[in-house]
């Protein structure tokens, strides 16, 4: 069969029997003949092939060194004929070989050494049919286990609540909200007063787990808040600046912070002391108010709502809190849960899924359960090929 393809009984059982009539044929030209079907000849054979190859190679080879190799290699082949394990007619050759390279006579060697070919070609070619039988065997059983398997898990999908569509058109309202609340929550920060946002930033911050961050240790907003407080005409400008304006005054000079709004050491200080939280807001800024349609439903009950009343006191820059209400309303009538449990079963099981909630799926486990069933039945018309391989 082709390489990657998968087996199937009829394939097999065709390519299975041409085989099995192959190996006979080729085994009966050489299995009279000892050492053959194992191996041994080729062991042999490679040995003396080095030995000539390397000689050959560097003639001023040590005579005392070569003389060993040489009388190794006989030493185990007068071993191997002894224990039959060496048809006698091969040995002649070998010896021959071995004998007329003692001799330095390499040609006469490697002539020897080639009478060989022709049985060691046969010997090679039943070992390649059987090596393609175990292969076809093998497969079989590969693609059995790998039904068998699919199977099991398949078993184990349960049906989605509801259809990939409405699955993914949850996911794709869940990243409407983040869009449309992100856009919202930037829109506030950057054309706001900071006298109306800060202290929002610093409630929503503190209470209601909307995702806002909380002053971390260390920082104090409160001289910043009172100074925002403070409606002298003189701090006006300040507390007219927006969220992303405050940012930049750090950058300021002394001398232009006094130009423009009185006391330089007041609004540094204040600044400085609540730096840490301004920093924390800028850069979750993209991350506040977003949810994740995998989260905890239970969870999400209690925040989205928050979130939704954060979005309400902004003002309405768009329809992020209409949005926020829909997903509330699918989170209390139990849509969201049955939704969320769909679209994390069509995104852990894929195509698997979708069959399943098609009601497809049943009948392509039914057709693997068959098929399985159809190679192993197949498969045990067959000697396995250990037994072949054994003659």
């Amino acid at each position: 069969m082709p390489p990657g393809d998968a087996p199937t009984a009829e394939s097999f059982e065709s390519e299975a029997a041409e085989l099995l009539e192959s190996i006979g044929r080729a085994r009966k030209k050489v299995e009279g003949i000892a050492g053959v079907l194992d191996g041994t000849l080729d062991r042999y054979r490679e040995r003396i092939d080095r030995l000539i190859r390397e000689s050959e190679v560097d003639n001023w080879r040590q005579v005392r060194i070569f003389t060993r190799d040489v009388e190794t290699i006989a030493a185990d082949l007068g071993k191997a004929s002894k224990e039959k394990r060496l048809s006698p007619r091969l040995v002649a050759w070998l010896d021959a070989a071995l004998r007329k390279a003692r001799r330095r006579d390499f040609y006469g060697a490697r002539k020897a050494w080639r009478r060989l070919d022709r049985i060691a070609e046969q010997g090679a070619e039943v070992r390649r049919l059987q090596g393609r039988y175990r292969e076809a065997f093998r497969a079989v059983e590969s693609r059995i286990r790998q039904l068998k398997t699919q199977v099991e898990r398949l078993e184990k999908i349960p049906k989605p609540p509801t259809s990939p569509e409405d699955a993914r058109a949850f996911n794709e309202s869940v990243d409407r909200f983040n869009e449309a609340s992100t856009a919202a929550y930037l829109d506030f920060l950057s054309r706001a007063r900071a006298d109306l946002a800060l202290p929002l930033l610093l409630d929503a911050g503190q209470g209601g787990g909307i995702g806002v961050p909380a002053p971390p240790p260390g920082s104090d907003p409160d001289p910043l808040m009172r100074l925002l407080s403070n409606a002298s005409p003189q701090v006006e400008a300040f507390r007219g600046r927006t969220f992303y304006g405050l940012l930049e005054l750090p950058a300021y000079s002394d001398a232009k912070l006094t130009h423009i709004y009185g006391d330089s050491r007041l609004i540094r200080g204040a600044l400085d002391e609540a730096w840490s939280w301004l920093k924390a807001i800028r850069e979750d800024e993209r991350r506040s108010l977003q949810i994740q349609w995998s989260e905890d439903a239970m969870m999400l009950r209690r925040r989205v709502p928050s979130v939704v009343a954060f979005l309400e006191r902004l003002g309405k820059m768009n329809d992020a809190a209409d949005r926020g209400r829909e997903l509330v309303g699918s989170l209390n009538d139990g849509r969201f849960e049955s939704l969320q449990t769909a679209a994390r079963l069509y995104a852990t099981h894929g195509e698997a899924a979708e069959r399943k909630w098609r009601g497809t799926l049943e009948k392509d486990m039914e057709g693997m359960c068959m098929e399985a069933a159809r190679l192993s039945a197949v498969l045990k018309k067959f000697t396995d090929p250990a037994k072949v391989e054994s003659g």
